[in-house]
């Protein structure tokens, strides 16, 4: 009798290699950070208009003057205002219009001892027919001095109904006070040699409005 041979076992077969993983991609790189905005104010002034900006840490030239100009579109006053009179500036009263004779003469109007105390000071020069009406409360005897008064002036006293009393010539810078010789309620200063040239003399009528002829001051 044949001995049973038991087949040989058949070799179990090894697991394929699994393929090596990959790696987990990596994350992007965050954009750093940006700079922080700092608020900046730049104040712009022209006149008396402001304007507010607010712009980058370090602005570029170029917004610089694109904001100007947005400014100056806007509405500022591009011109400041004109300075107050001062004391050591011509003073330009509100004029009124006179007849001297025959001629119609446009003065301005010092009424008030302010403005009758500074008159003409101040005016280096003097158009042709420039002139200032002085109005006094009642008549009286006043003086004229030229302080402060660089150019020549004629000067007609004038009594109140209206007939000149007495001319005289006033000089440059002359601190020496000249008098009326009897009292009067109108002084008129023009430049010198106006009287002579339209023929005005002692006794000449001057028509004064009643508007004009009543002082400011009570």
């Amino acid at each position: 009798m044949r001995d049973a041979v038991a087949p040989a076992p058949s070799p179990t077969p090894s697991p394929a290699p699994s393929p090596p993983s990959s790696p987990p991609p990596s994350p992007a790189p965050s954009p750093p950070p940006s700079p922080p905005r700092e608020r900046r104010v730049i104040l712009i002034r022209r006149g008396t208009c402001q304007a507010t900006q607010e712009c980058p840490a370090a602005p570029a030239a170029g917004s610089i003057a694109l904001v100007l100009a947005l400014v100056a579109l806007a509405g500022c006053d591009s011109e400041p205002s004109a300075p107050p009179p001062g004391p050591d500036r011509p003073q330009h009263l509100p004029t009124a219009t006179i007849g001297v004779g025959q001629v119609s003469l446009v003065v301005e109007v010092a009424d008030e001892d302010a403005e009758r105390q500074k008159g003409m000071m101040f005016r280096r020069r003097l158009a042709d027919d420039e002139a200032m009406l002085f109005v006094f409360e009642r008549e009286a005897n006043v003086h004229f001095w030229m302080k402060n008064t660089p150019a020549d002036l004629d000067i007609a006293y004038i009594a109140s109904d209206g007939t000149v009393a007495q001319i005289e010539r006033l000089t440059a810078h002359n601190l020496d006070s000249v008098y009326s010789r009897e009292p009067v309620r109108f002084a008129l200063e023009v430049p010198a040699g106006w009287f002579a040239r339209h023929g005005v003399e002692v006794g000449t009528k001057v028509a004064i409005p009643p508007e004009v002829a009543t002082p400011a001051d009570p």
